[in-house]
């Protein structure tokens, strides 16, 4: 069992504890994904992001590696009346579409934790078409302080990830090169930025 099918259970809790953030989150997908839309999320977790997508969207391909994870998303979708996600179990790296088949690939919280994440934006992109969005809200580790920061509570948990301010986050994401950038600063409990990149 991995990590975060043992943190399925629990993960929505987060949404209590940083609730403002989530929020933000959820609020500036709502706003980006073109209506109409055919989107893909990845790391799509309990299905926080996936809803704010499907209200706007054609389709929604709902993916995570978690099976646990998919299946609380799958049940707040069904909750929420939304007919229009599918579910998959998917790696983030290695995707099974051809180039350019999304309008939107959204993935929320997820750069942070992975070993390549320039790896990952590079294989989203591959995915986007040609003018599309890449929606990449990401936690980041702003002050080093305990009650701010979501990757140590990680450590706790026995999960080792990633740490960047903002200014990092941007610089890897600027590396990667996969387009026009807008990134916007989120305050809470766990700060986070939100980015969107258009395709070039």
């Amino acid at each position: 069992m991995s990590f975060w099918d043992k943190v399925s259970p629990v993960y929505d809790i987060l949404q209590v504890v940083n609730r403002r953030s989530f929020r933000a989150m959820a609020e500036g997908v709502r706003q980006v994904v073109p209506e109409g839309a055919k989107v893909l999320e990845c790391a799509a977790g309990t299905g926080i992001l996936t809803a704010a997508a499907a209200e706007k969207a054609e389709s929604v391909v709902c993916t995570d590696l978690s099976l646990p994870m998919l299946e609380k998303a799958r049940k707040k979708c069904a909750d929420m009346g939304f007919d229009n996600v599918s579910f998959e179990e998917r790696d983030i790296y290695n995707m099974p579409d051809k180039d350019e088949t999304y309008d939107a690939v959204v993935a929320g919280n997820v750069l942070h934790l992975l070993d390549e994440p320039e790896r990952a934006v590079k294989e989203l992109a591959r995915v986007t078409k040609k003018g599309g969005k890449l929606i990449l809200p990401t936690f980041l580790n702003a002050d080093k302080d305990f009650s701010t920061s979501l990757l140590k509570i990680y450590r706790v948990l026995g999960f080792r990830s990633k740490e960047y301010t903002f200014d990092e986050f941007r610089a890897m994401l600027e590396r990667c090169n996969a387009g026009r950038m807008k990134i916007t600063r989120i305050n809470g409990f766990m700060p986070a930025a939100f980015v969107v990149i258009r395709k070039g």
